[in-house]
Order: C-alpha cells, then sequence, then structure tokens
C-alpha cells in the first residue's frame, strides 16, 4: 500500500513540476519530485516579523504586518474581519485563491505573539512581550512561502490562508485562540460544510524539528500526511523522517479546535518540544524572551513547507470528509473530546499524561 501511494504521488508530482516557474530555486531536488518551497525566504520573514517587535493585538506592529502580508499577496482575495474579545481587539485576516472555486483547503497560523514572557528564566522579565519567532512568526512564514508557489500549481479549487489573532494572548484556557473562536462563531453551517480541511502549522521553526500527531484530529489527513512525510523522505531523499515521532501523539488545544468543534477536518501540525533535547513545553524557548530569529532554521520551515505544497499537489487535503473516521488510538481513551476538563494551559501529552 505505501509504495502504491509513492508512486502515485511521484506522478502528481512530475505534472505539477513541468508548470512551475521557480524549478531554480530549491537545490538539489530529484527531479521526480521538484518542490518549489524555499526555507530561506520564509526564515527571511521570520526575521522581518520580530524586527516589527512584538505583534500583539491592536499594536503597530501587528498592523503593519497585517499591511505587508496583503501588499505581498497580490492576486489574493483578501478580507479582514474585527472583533473585541477579553479586552482586546482582534483582526483576523483571510486570504484566498481561486476565489469562488469551491472546495476550499484552509492553511492557518497565527500572526500575534505573546504578551508577555510568563515562563522566562528571569522572574523579573516576565511581564515583557517576546518576540515569537518560532511561536508565531514560524507559522506565518511557512504561510506566506506557500503563498509565493500556490499561483504556480494550476490548483482547481479554492485555498484560503487564514492568519488568525490572538491565539496567545491567554491566562487561561478561555482565553487563547480567541481569533478562531471569533472565527468559527461567525461561520454559517454552509461556510464550514464547504471547507474540505483546516491544516494549522504552529511552533514549525524550531532547529530541533520534533513533530508527532495531535488531537483533536482527523484521521485521514494524518494519515495522509504520514504518507506525505515518507515519501519526501523516500523518494525525493531531502530529509530523514526521523523529525516526525510516528508512535506517540500530543493533544493540543489550538486554533484548530473551534473548526474541530464545527466538524471540519482538522489536523494540528506543531512542535512542542521547543529547543534542542526540551522536553514536552519544557526547555528554555517557548513563552521566554530566547524565542527570538536565531532559533529558527530555514531548513526546519522548508520540511513543514514542503509538507503542505506536497499535500496540495497531491490532492491529499481534498476529498477527506468522504473518508470513514476513526479515533486516533492513544493510552487515553477519549481525550480527544476533553476539552471542558482541561486545566490551565494549552496543551497535554499523550504519551506522559503530563499537564502544566
Amino acid at each position: 500500500m505505501r509504495k502504491s501511494i509513492v508512486v502515485i504521488l511521484a506522478v502528481l508530482f512530475i505534472v505539477q513540476a513541468s508548470n512551475s516557474a521557480f524549478a531554480d530555486e530549491v537545490e538539489e531536488v530529484p527531479a521526480e519530485c521538484e518542490l518549489k518551497f524555499d526555507g530561506d525566504l520564509a526564515n527571511q520573514s521570520v526575521k522581518f516579523q520580530t524586527d516589527l517587535g512584538p505583534r500583539i493585538p491592536g499594536s503597530v506592529a501587528s498592523s503593519m504586518l497585517r499591511e505587508s502580508i496583503k501588499t505581498n499577496l497580490s492576486g489574493w482575495h483578501i478580507t479582514e474581519s474585527t472583533h473585541q474579545s477579553n479586552g482586546w481587539t482582534l483582526t483576523n485576516l483571510y486570504a484566498t485563491w481561486n476565489k469562488g472555486m469551491g472546495s476550499n483547503v484552509m492553511f492557518a497560523a497565527h500572526y500575534d505573539s505573546r504578551y508577555k514572557a510568563d515562563r522566562d528564566w528571569n522572574e523579573s522579565q516576565r511581564d515583557q512581550p517576546i518576540d515569537g519567532a518560532n511561536d508565531g512568526a514560524s507559522g506565518v512564514a511557512v504561510l506566506l512561502e506557500l503563498a509565493r508557489i500556490i499561483p504556480q500549481m494550476n490548483l482547481t479549487h479554492e485555498v484560503t490562508l487564514f492568519f488568525t489573532d490572538a491565539e496567545d494572548q491567554g491566562d487561561n484556557l478561555s482565553t487563547y485562540v480567541l481569533g478562531a473562536k471569533a472565527w468559527a462563531d461567525n461561520l454559517t453551517k454552509e461556510e464550514a460544510d464547504s471547507i474540505e480541511s483546516f491544516i494549522l502549522v504552529d511552533m514549525v521553526g524550531d532547529s530541533d524539528l520534533t513533530l508527532r500527531k495531535t488531537t483533536p484530529g482527523n484521521d485521514t489527513l494524518w494519515n495522509r500526511t504520514e504518507n506525505i512525510i515518507r515519501y519526501i523522505d523516500d523518494v525525493c531523499g531531502l530529509y530523514d523522517d526521523s523529525y516526525f515521532d510516528f508512535e506517540n501523539i500530543d493533544s493540543v488545544y489550538d486554533d484548530h479546535d473551534p473548526a474541530h468543534k464545527l466538524g471540519i477536518p482538522v489536523i494540528d501540525i506543531i512542535d512542542t518540544r521547543y529547543g534542542e533535547g526540551a522536553s514536552f513545553l519544557g526547555g528554555d524557548y517557548w513563552h521566554t524572551l530566547n524565542d527570538t530569529a536565531d532559533k529558527v532554521s530555514a531548513e526546519s520551515l522548508q520540511t513543514v513547507g514542503y509538507i503542505l505544497e506536497s499535500g496540495l499537489i497531491s490532492g491529499s487535503w481534498l476529498n477527506v470528509r468522504e473518508q470513514p473516521q476513526q479515533a486516533i488510538d492513544s493510552d487515553n481513551d477519549g481525550i480527544e473530546d476533553s476539552n471542558d476538563n482541561w486545566e490551565v494551559g494549552s496543551v497535554f501529552d499523550i504519551s506522559t499524561d503530563k499537564s502544566l
């Protein structure tokens, strides 16, 4: 089965690669799987974002980033929505390619950075805002670089890039993912049903990239994602797939959760172990003043970018609702729908049953 999937993906990549105008921008990519996502360009975006300063909702830096995104997405259908929530003025930004063609695939990332370094080693600095190079800028950078290459893909369906505000301003579970909640609260059933899949990318720039499945998550999407990762390793020979833990699962409360509750197929591609050898939501970088651009790797951004690009080219993000669903296996039965019982903090590690 695995070999047949690889062959199908390889054929699709060959067809798509022949239509690309960016063949020289990725080094040493085998002809049968030419991928165009450029990790160096994505890394430049991380530096640009952090140079703006903390992108706290309602701030000048936040507004400047949105204006930059809109300027760089020429040809995309751009909309914004503003909301008041928990004392914050939120602005979500949406960019759609092939508007009106249906079968919408949505990629999401939060563009805000945390307003306080509450996990910093220096207690006197814990009220200061962070750069959010990995936790914020990395996901945005991946989406923006994906936007550069999507117009060359000759896709026949809609793709929406969703830049969410106020994901990371919370002090307890009810005050996280505010932008995504506002979006979901204002979505009609028809609009929700038109979304084929919702792929969230968050904290994906760590040079010691460590990914695994997360729940809540759609098992068909995760199975296809695993096949894409193996394809990138086996056929393209670009990266060793050891960065992905195929055995263990994290449970994550993130911007994908409001979409999941509407019945939209979702996955959250997130590295919850930021820094070399970091434990689950441990280490010296996450929610600290050390979350800076020098901690982000172009190679990691490119790895995640290749996953998203590969999924678009192969059609892996389409026709997900038609597949029979099974619960993701874990040692904690029922964890996928146990959000109401979670304590303060946004993530659980199923493999260790550790919570914050």
